[in-house]
């Protein structure tokens, strides 16, 4: 589906605006945890009744935990260059104003969706690892 491809994600404004804006929230501790409590703010929001929207909900869960993770110094082994298209992908994730405007029925989360999917395509290596991690190692992180 061409709705999928990389070069939506890629080449989409408000996914650039959000890369940008991710650099500066990545080092500041209260800013990310800002971030972080508004998307589970959102998902909380969603309804999960459709496999789409309950796997839109799920990888954005698993962002929020690696950017809670980082954050509390807990794990550090996932690649800057990861963290930022995470980060990026939970700004355009709580964002209402994006490509498609998530005020607009069914519409409104598929570029949400769209941007989640390419994030977790781009860095489903680190989200393995990371994942493995929390199975073995982690804390619960508050």
């Amino acid at each position: 589906m061409a709705f999928f491809d990389q070069a939506y994600t890629t080449d989409n404004a408000y996914f650039k605006k959000a890369k940008h804006r991710a650099k500066g929230i990545l080092n500041d501790p209260k800013r990310l945890r800002n971030l972080a409590n508004a998307a589970m703010d959102k998902m909380r929001e969603l309804r999960d009744d459709t496999e789409g929207m309950h796997s839109l909900k799920d990888q954005a869960n698993t962002f929020v935990r690696m950017i809670r993770s980082y954050q509390a110094g807990d794990y550090k082994f996932t690649p800057w260059k990861s963290l930022l298209l995470i980060t990026a992908g939970i700004i355009y994730f709580v964002s209402p104003l994006d490509l498609i405007p998530d005020f607009i029925p069914v519409l409104g989360f598929m570029d949400d969706i769209t941007v989640l999917l390419w994030v977790l395509n781009s860095v489903r290596g680190d989200v393995e690892k990371y994942e493995e991690w929390e199975k073995t190692y982690a804390q619960p992180v508050r």
